[in-house]
């Protein structure tokens, strides 16, 4: 099953309202999913210190199984009533018995799609008489040789063109290993310096790797994201591209030498990846996403499908998180990067043409703008307004994980940085009309109310606090400086 899917269904349970009000729960099951590819890993202590991180000397093993065991009852409740229609179940499995192969249960969360109901066929009406059972029941074993029949070319194509296909990658010592869909082992790549581990293990092998039929042939190539744990390089990333059978096809390093980085060095990471499936215009195109080490600047690169760097676009700020969609509807994809903008250290959502992946953001600081680039040409830039106690107690919130699904355009604003927590939901139409905006759950109310406990005016979350979350300022795009605010869902 896809990350993307898997994804979906879990921020879907996430903006239920049987979590609305469990931030702790919410809070592990986001823990669970980013290290959902790298699960043998991840280590009782890790989970302390995302769950309570002023508290790890106090914490231990049997303080998460609670906290497992009140998740795995809070999903069950989930899946009997708001979501006995999702497509995918979230499950965690029993870690004390055995696992689907006989040896010790390793993963702490499993997905599968939900199965389908069998009932309702023509045989279970018993009234209809002897010739409508006998008409059904021929019916019933045409459709079944059918079946057989497209069951038999189904599982053919796929022997013959996803059989020994890379699915899934993770790292065993200094090893990467790639697997298939079954988790049979397809080929491994020994890299002497090893990984810096929490580059890979902070979010999970997950997102810093990639696979993709770059040349339309049905052979998935691997792209992963090397961070070295040592050498002079070991701040700088390197994407590597694999072919399906692991031989090496390609590398390239993100970033540039700017005079804006102050004489430091161009220390660049790739943070996201999307692929632009070729067209009868344009062939196959990787656009890349990578923020430099200390500094502010990003950089999304637009290469070949050789790894040929095509165009690149500069954004005063940290782009990390990235996805495709169609807005408009005439069948061309946009990109739509999300994360920190520099220009009110702000979260920000930008919108590319991947035609015009190119120049540098305009910037009102003169300290912040990016020269010899040319001006970009974003088809839109949003600013999303930061509260009184971010303001207070960070430098910036952090616009997360855009998702386009039909009719709405979603993300993720943390107004809490250390760790990332206190979530405003935001929601577009296509048009980018808002139509919510709304802190999700009590995380960001009990923050709030944390905060201004020991202050001069005391007090919860107010309403006028809350539509101040509608002030999303729009640089590029928009007729006016706001975007346009709809008829908000309550």
């Amino acid at each position: 099953m896809d990350r993307a899917s898997i994804s979906d269904q879990i921020d879907r349970i996430l903006r239920s309202q049987s979590f609305a009000s469990k931030s702790q729960l919410r809070k592990l099951l986001e823990v669970l999913f980013e290290n959902m590819d790298s699960q043998s890993t991840l280590k009782p202590d890790r989970v302390i210190r995302e769950l309570w991180p002023n508290e790890t000397k106090t914490k231990g093993s049997a303080d998460v199984a609670t906290e497992m065991n009140r998740l795995r009852h809070a999903l069950e409740s989930y899946y009997n009533g708001e979501g006995k229609a999702d497509p995918i179940t979230i499950c965690l499995p029993n870690r004390s018995a055995p696992g689907p192969d006989g040896t010790p249960e390793k993963r702490w969360i499993a997905a599968k799609p939900r199965e389908e109901e069998t009932d309702g066929s023509p045989l279970a009406n018993h009234d209809q008489g002897p010739i409508p059972r006998m008409r059904a029941r021929r019916g019933l074993m045409i459709a079944a040789a059918m079946a057989a029949v497209c069951i038999a070319a189904f599982i053919t194509v796929r022997l013959l063109t996803a059989q020994g296909q890379p699915k899934f990658g993770r790292l065993d010592g200094a090893v990467l290993r790639i697997t298939d869909a079954n988790g049979k082992e397809l080929w491994s790549k020994a890299f002497p310096d090893g990984f810096a581990t929490d580059w890979y293990y902070e979010k999970g092998i997950g997102t810093r790797i990639w696979f993709a039929d770059l040349e339309g042939k049905g052979h998935t190539s691997v792209l992963f994201s090397y961070l070295s744990a040592a050498g002079p390089q070991s701040h700088e990333t390197t994407l590597i591209c694999y072919s399906d059978g692991g031989k090496e096809k390609w590398r390239w390093n993100p970033g540039r030498e700017l005079p804006e980085l102050a004489g430091s060095s161009a220390t660049f990471r790739t943070v996201a990846l999307v692929v632009l499936k070729a067209t009868e215009q344009r062939p196959t195109r990787i656009a890349v996403a990578s923020i430099h080490e200390i500094w502010w600047p990003s950089q999304i690169a637009m290469l070949d499908g050789n790894g040929k760097l095509i165009s690149e676009y500069w954004h005063s700020g940290a782009l990390n998180f990235m996805t495709l969609a169609d807005l408009d509807g005439d069948g061309r994809e946009e990109i739509l990067a999300a994360g920190i903008s520099e220009y009110d250290h702000q979260a920000t959502l930008v919108v590319l043409d991947p035609d015009k992946v190119f120049g540098a953001s305009t910037e009102e600081r003169p300290e912040y703008q990016i020269h010899g680039m040319g001006v970009a040409q974003e088809r839109m830039r949003l600013l999303f307004p930061r509260s009184d106690l971010n303001r207070a107690m960070f430098q910036f919130n952090m616009a997360m994980d855009p998702k386009v699904e039909p009719g709405s355009i979603r993300l993720t604003v943390a107004e809490c940085i250390t760790p990332l927590g206190c979530h405003i939901w935001y929601e577009f139409d296509k048009t980018f009309r808002l139509i919510a905006a709304y802190a999700g759950g009590d995380e960001f109310r009990s923050a709030h109310a944390r905060f201004y406990a020991n202050s001069k005016n005391p007090h919860p979350l107010s309403a006028e606090e809350q539509a101040a979350f509608q002030k999303v300022r729009c640089l590029v795009g928009c007729k006016s400086d706001f975007v346009p605010v709809g008829k908000l869902v309550p």
